[in-house]
């Protein structure tokens, strides 16, 4: 008969009066561990009892990891370049200190001591610019966009921000190569001067969001010990970008400046765009029908772009846009669809699939909201519906004029702001505990019905478009 195991000491090997566990490798991940046959671990105890709880806990983990390398979750440490090694051993050893992993019994090593050897280990059988890369990582000598990537992916936003969130902290890493400066290098000092030489320049609002992507990219950094700073209840509460911005609540206004932000259309910009000829000679006859449609949609029910281009047949039910998805945490909601769309929706919701696209024609395009928008600003400037003005980048007139006209629209009928909110999508007006406490579900549904009746579309007259 075989023999049978001790099952009360199985996988534990006494060395030098030290418990030690020790499991076979199943032969299909041995490749994750350079080809060795035993996984071995130090219990960091000589008590037999202490030695057999360690021993159940670490079972259960190498055994999950044994699976996750079979089902591909895990990626082997030989398919990581130098840098990503280094990287993962600095986050390691950053971690083991978090963890108050560096005590150890008398005359046994920490946790972080055998973490740091099996670092040097690796290191020492490296050569050239894998070693070099290697070091660079482990000294946290790395490029300020090193962790973009998974910051991004960490915040989980919609893909319009997420690629504005990328190129704001590209144009930062990229002023540090030019200065010279690595992550570790950016302290207070190197942050104001950035802001200063770069962000102070910019018009107000454009500065605002490049300083919110800079301070949550460094919240990250943080909170995953890349950078340091101090943590509490889970929040960063260090960076070299907090208090950078100077207010400017006491600074003049210049002649103009009040009407210098971007507006709602006035009431003939949007009798043009509505009812003017469509300038075929200008921009191809087959936006029109998208175009019609999208701007009525967004007029009389305030949805942004992006909510507009990517509603799904499946969205619209019981006389409701249903939005599962948006910008903020009060995008998601359901707007009541406008007597004057029912004809746009049943026709474009004729014969298609639940998952089919209202607005089909954007189905294929990378980024729908974007696409549409570029078609649109060619439609306007064609119509000659355009307020540019000096020192703005862009037209104080766009397709968001149209959920703006929507707002301004029931603020003059003197709808409740708290109604308005629920119906376009902000959490403005729920703040205080009377609404906010004491009501958390918000207007009616008949409430909603009446916000979106009242607007109503200019009406139509002879009209050209607007020139000069």
């Amino acid at each position: 008969m075989p023999k049978r195991r001790n099952s009360a000491r199985r996988y534990l090997e006494l060395k030098r009066r030290v418990w030690w566990f020790k499991i076979g490798i199943p032969a299909k991940v041995r490749h994750h561990f350079d080809a060795k046959t035993h996984y071995r671990e130090n219990l960091q105890t000589g008590d037999i009892r202490l030695a057999m709880e360690r021993r159940d806990r670490v079972e259960r983990e190498v055994q999950k990891h044994f699976k996750d390398i079979a089902a591909g979750k895990v990626v082997s440490p030989a398919a990581l370049t130098a840098r990503e090694r280094g990287t993962l051993w600095r986050e390691t050893l950053a971690d083991l200190v978090r963890d108050d992993a560096t005590d150890a019994l008398p005359g046994e090593p920490s946790l972080y001591d055998i973490a740091q050897d099996l670092a040097q280990e690796e290191a020492e059988k490296l050569r050239g610019k894998d070693l070099h890369e290697f070091d660079a990582a482990f000294a946290g000598r790395v490029p300020v966009d090193e962790h973009l990537e998974a910051y991004l992916k960490a915040i989980r936003l919609a893909d319009k921000t997420t690629n504005e969130r990328r190129g704001l902290v590209k144009r930062f890493a990229r002023w540090c190569e030019q200065e010279e400066l690595k992550l570790l290098d950016i302290d207070r000092k190197a942050a104001g001067r950035y802001v200063t030489t770069a962000i102070e320049p910019m018009d107000r609002r454009t500065a605002k969001k490049h300083m919110t992507a800079l301070r949550g990219y460094w919240d990250y950094l943080t909170l995953r010990g890349h950078v340091p700073g101090a943590v509490m209840n889970g929040k960063a509460v260090e960076s070299p970008w907090l208090g950078q911005m100077l207010p400017d609540n006491k600074r003049r206004v210049e002649r103009g400046e009040r009407d210098s932000k971007e507006r709602p259309f006035t009431t003939e910009e949007l009798k043009a765009l509505l009812y003017a000829d469509y300038p075929a000679k200008k921009i191809g006859t087959e936006f029109q029908q998208r175009i019609e449609d999208m701007l009525r949609v967004s007029c009389l029910s305030g949805l942004r772009l992006a909510e507009v281009a990517t509603l799904w047949v499946e969205d619209i039910h019981d006389e409701l846009f249903d939005l599962k998805h948006g910008k903020t945490g009060s995008a998601p909601r359901t707007v009541p669809i406008h007597t004057d769309l029912k004809e746009i929706v049943e026709r474009r919701t004729k014969g298609k699939k639940p998952k089919d696209w209202l607005f089909h024609e954007l189905a294929g395009e990378r980024d729908p909201g974007d696409a549409f928008g570029k078609q649109f600003r060619r439609y306007r400037l064609a119509l000659g519906v355009d307020d540019m003005q000096p020192g703005k980048r862009r037209s104080l007139v766009n397709f968001h004029s149209c959920r703006r006209w929507f707002v301004a629209q029931t603020e003059h009928l003197g709808i409740p702001e708290t109604t308005v909110a629920a119906v376009v999508g902000h959490a403005v007006g729920r703040k205080g505990q009377t609404f906010g406490g004491y009501n958390k579900g918000g207007p009616s549904d008949a409430q909603k019905v009446i916000c979106v009746e009242a607007v109503k579309l200019p009406k139509q007259t002879q009209t050209a478009p607007i020139t000069g």
